[in-house]
């Protein structure tokens, strides 16, 4: 059931075709913010840990050698922090003859 509004606007009755004049508007620029007198400004910087470091070098696509070389880490420990365990070294049974 739809109970009617009392009172109605102007577009209840069917006169939204007729439009409200338009106002003018006035642009000012805007003032750009200047840092305070005698403060330089300071650039964001990130500090990885070497693991993170040797992550995002594997991730962009280097070879563990080359991580190695970049990060002046050994291959064992840039291995390490990827995750990676050497293959077990074969042992050769002794032949008793």
């Amino acid at each position: 059931m739809v109970n009617p509004v009392p009172g109605g606007t102007a577009f209840d009755f069917g006169a939204a075709a007729q439009a409200a004049p338009q106002r003018e508007t006035t642009t000012t620029p805007i003032a750009t913010a200047k840092p305070p007198a005698g403060v330089e400004p300071v650039a964001d910087t990130v500090k990885l840990s070497p693991g993170a470091h040797v992550r995002l070098l594997r991730t962009q696509g280097q070879t563990v050698a080359e991580i190695a070389l970049s990060t002046a880490l050994t291959a064992e420990t840039v291995n390490s922090y990827l995750g990676i365990t050497p293959a077990p070294i074969p042992t050769v049974a002794a032949s008793n003859q």
